[in-house]
């Protein structure tokens, strides 16, 4: 059964055409060929991602990608948190490793438990650094591979337009920007087999049995994130909205099943659901829509430039809000191709409907506020409200980064691309055909050529102190109890810590720290929890270069807070400096500071054990 009922291809009998004609079921020694041809499809998408991530591959604990900022050590921390919390049979969906005291919502944040799950024994074995990069190279190779499977089982393309279509919907400029640090978002494995089932579900011969395969990809889906089944789930929508019309003759045949599937799908996820569902909503530290966090956008030229990571500009400056979210970027050749491929081919209902899937999401990208760029400050709009603005203040719709819409838009590229090879390469060998051939092959080398990536360039981290992988710090601190860390964990500033706490396997708790959770008054969220006394100290200390003398009431407030947290120390490290400083303004505040290894430590616990 196709996923959707293409006019060229099908595995439904042709009116008109006598049975001899009919496809038929591949033999034995076919099926194990086309099984060997996808292994070699999937080994060079393996080797593909292998190229990307080559820099960071040279010493996984050693190096991080330049462009990830915290997000490398934001995603090595959650495969750690998950990992433990698996292990010793703790709540998964909290935590109080970081922001000591009061802890982290993990549901509602991008914990990715079903990424951590299977890369379990790596992240046990080999530890949390290598376990990411394993689990960035596997995402973008699934994926690429999700999408050649449905093209090519479903769509019924050749294998050489299957492998172009996977490889675009992969590697696409959007992909290889979240590839600098987004381990979830890259993760899109499991999209091509959701889109399959749930578009099977209107002519299925058995749709309780779909229903239930497509209902646990979607409880899966949810522990991977959240946001690309959104967007799945709108894209799809208006897929069928538009594809509809074709076949409104059959739609009421249609609705039988689909209702039967959708019926059992709710079945097995929702009480699966049920429980994560209320934490991440309800639960310790949850918070209430996404507020100003939802901040991506495109501008208007993102689409017709080339991204900093590609042959197009390499080199060249960063033309998006940073390194992670340059969402579009495709170039002029490209969309011009795509134009005349959907003119070309508007009579095909798949294409047809698939370039305006791809056309409404990427007019919804730009915003409610659509501007000609909306990464120059200030950025004048164009002074009309774009299609977003109907859904931007809808539950669920107001926390999407719309902007990362074109993550649909980069699929219906690749379906796009793919039915457009396929049906060249079904041309005779007459010379006007091979003429047409030659004219596409430099279509599509002028599109694609100025996108193909560059390998994502990493450096070398700051190093874990040797106070930690020595052991040396459990002299001084006790299990469960706080490590302050100077300077302190801040998402807009230094994550350093969440390394230090991974090398000495999550034995002490972290203050602050780079997640999402919920801000007075209204529980807002922001990736930080407002800074308290300490926090404040001593950020002013490193900022301004100056000693701080600290007053009764703020000794007070400080020593209160760390009891709080159970602190037992705090720990400087690289600040040599501010270190004259900190001392100066830490040692009438928790005693003489001394040198540990190769960190400052004040030890509080005669201040916080009192």
């Amino acid at each position: 059964m196709s996923v959707v009922d293409v006019e060229r291809v099908t595995n439904e009998p042709t009116p008109g055409k006598p049975l001899s004609e009919q496809p038929t079921k591949p033999s034995r020694f076919a099926r194990i060929t086309g099984y060997r041809a996808d292994l070699i499809v999937f080994a060079g998408y393996l080797l593909f991602s292998g190229y990307l991530f080559g820099h960071l591959w040279m010493s996984p604990a050693g190096r991080r990608l330049a462009g990830s900022y915290a997000d490398q050590n934001q995603g090595e921390w959650f495969l750690a948190v998950d990992t433990h919390n698996i292990l010793g049979l703790h709540n998964p969906f909290f935590t109080d490793l970081q922001n000591a005291s009061v802890g982290v919502n993990m549901m509602a944040n991008t914990s990715i438990l079903g990424l951590a799950l299977p890369l379990l024994p790596i992240t046990l074995l080999l530890g949390a650094p290598m376990s990411y990069v394993i689990g960035m190279t596997l995402a973008l190779t699934g994926t690429a591979f999700g999408w050649y499977y449905l093209m090519r089982r479903d769509l019924h393309l050749s294998r050489f337009a299957a492998v172009l279509g996977g490889a675009f919907a992969a590697f696409a400029p959007p992909m290889i920007s979240h590839a600098n640090g987004h381990l979830n978002l890259i993760s899109q494995f499991l999209i091509p087999f959701i889109v399959r089932l749930s578009l099977r579900l209107f002519r299925s011969q058995r749709p309780v049995r779909d229903g239930l395969w497509l209902g646990g990809l979607i409880v899966y889906q949810v522990f991977i994130t959240e946001e690309n089944l959104l967007m799945t789930a709108l894209a799809l929508a208006i897929f069928v909205v538009c594809y509809g019309f074709s076949v409104r003759s059959e739609i009421r045949a249609m609705i039988r099943p689909f209702l039967k599937g959708i019926a059992a799908a709710l079945a097995i996820s929702v009480p699966l659901l049920a429980f994560p569902l209320y934490e991440q909503f309800f639960g310790r530290q949850h918070y209430v829509g996404f507020g100003d966090m939802a901040y991506v956008v495109n501008g208007i030229e993102a689409f017709t430039a080339y991204s900093t990571g590609s042959l197009g500009n390499q080199g060249g400056p960063l033309l998006s809000f940073n390194w992670v979210e340059a969402n579009a970027y495709f170039g002029w050749p490209l969309l011009i191709l795509a134009v005349a491929i959907t003119v070309w081919l508007w009579k095909d209902r798949l294409v047809r409907s698939t370039a305006l899937v791809g056309a409404i999401c990427a007019i919804f990208s730009l915003g409610s506020e659509p501007a000609v760029s909306a990464f120059k400050h200030p950025h004048p709009t164009l002074g009309v409200p774009g299609p977003w603005a109907l859904f931007s203040r809808l539950p669920v719709f107001e926390a999407m980064n719309v902007g990362r819409l074109t993550f649909v838009t980069v699929v219906c590229l690749a379906v796009l691309l793919a039915v457009a090879t396929d049906r060249v390469l079904e041309q005779t060998r007459e010379a006007p055909a091979k003429k047409v051939r030659i004219l596409f092959a430099a279509a599509m080398a002028s599109a694609l050529v100025p996108l193909f990536p560059l390998p994502l360039p990493a450096h070398g981290r700051q190093p874990v102190p040797a106070f930690f992988t020595s052991g040396t710090y459990k002299s001084y601190v006790a299990k469960n109890h706080t490590v302050v860390p100077v300077p302190p964990l801040m998402a807009t500033g230094d994550v350093h810590a969440l390394d230090w706490q991974v090398a000495s396997d999550l034995a002490f708790r972290l203050p602050g720290g780079y997640f999402m959770g919920p801000v007075a008054p209204n529980n807002a969220p922001n990736n930080q929890p407002d800074p308290g006394p300490s926090t404040k100290l001593f950020a002013q200390i490193i900022k301004e270069g100056k000693p701080v003398k600290v007053t009764d009431q703020q000794k007070a407030d400080i020593i209160a807070e760390l009891r709080r947290w159970q602190a037992d120390a705090v720990v400087a490290y690289r600040v040599p400096e501010v270190l004259p400083q900190l001392k100066e303004s830490l040692d009438p505040v928790f005693g003489p500071g001394q040198q540990v290894d190769d960190v400052w430590m004040w030890d509080v616990r005669s201040l916080t054990r009192g």
